[in-house]
């Protein structure tokens, strides 16, 4: 558990830096600006993309499947792997993603189980949203997507994660839905497949989750 929500902390840490200059240089509002021209936003956008992208890259670690800003519209105004996602909106990237990031405050950051990013690449990730708010307003999102991937270097084989609701949101070996019996999640030990689980909790920032150590 401890190994988990370092990894997440790690993320947060680095998100941390990108949203400073996020709020420095009120990259919202400018680029917010440019998708509202009735001209030239676009071509003006491209000259920024390649600064804004050299001012993150300074003070992140790239460990990212993604890096997206959105205003609060929910508006893309920055991708830190596709251009050009600049100016369309986040239900057209992922509803999934969408629904989550519409749903939150704007008083701490969240973590967002696994989904499939980018669309249709059968490549899934976690998600951790970091508001931005600037004069204490409401501006919109940093989001980072973390690669599941990243997941294996630190957990042993047949770890499961789930929620408390049964549903299992990462299982290295297994493909495919898989739902546990959710009052069984809550004792200290359970059996899938034959196989014992030694069951902790984790819980951090908005995430209450069950880790199923074999």
């Amino acid at each position: 558990m401890p190994l988990i929500s370092a990894l997440f902390s790690t993320y947060i840490n680095d998100m941390s830096n990108a949203v400073t200059i996020i709020q420095k240089h009120e990259l919202i509002a400018n680029l917010t600006h440019l998708i509202n021209m009735d001209n030239g936003g676009q071509k003006y956008y491209l000259l920024e993309y390649e600064h804004i992208n050299e001012m993150i890259d300074n003070v992140t670690q790239q460990l990212y499947e993604d890096l997206i800003i959105i205003n609060s519209s929910y508006t893309i105004l920055y991708s830190m792997k596709s251009i050009d996602l600049y100016g369309r909106r986040l239900s057209q990237l992922s509803p999934v993603l969408h629904y989550f990031v519409s749903n939150l405050p704007y008083d701490d950051i969240a973590v967002f189980k696994p989904f499939e990013y980018p669309p249709m690449s059968g490549n899934y990730s976690f998600c951790i949203c970091y508001p931005i708010q600037i004069h204490d307003r409401n501006r919109g999102f940093c989001i980072g997507l973390i690669n599941q991937n990243r997941f294996y270097d630190i957990l042993p084989a047949d770890s499961i994660i789930a929620e408390t609701n049964g549903e299992v949101i990462f299982n290295i070996l297994q493909r495919g839905p898989l739902t546990l019996d959710k009052d069984k999640l809550k004792k200290s030990s359970i059996t899938i497949s034959g196989k014992n689980y030694t069951i902790g909790l984790l819980q951090y920032k908005n995430i209450t989750w069950y880790i199923l150590y074999p």
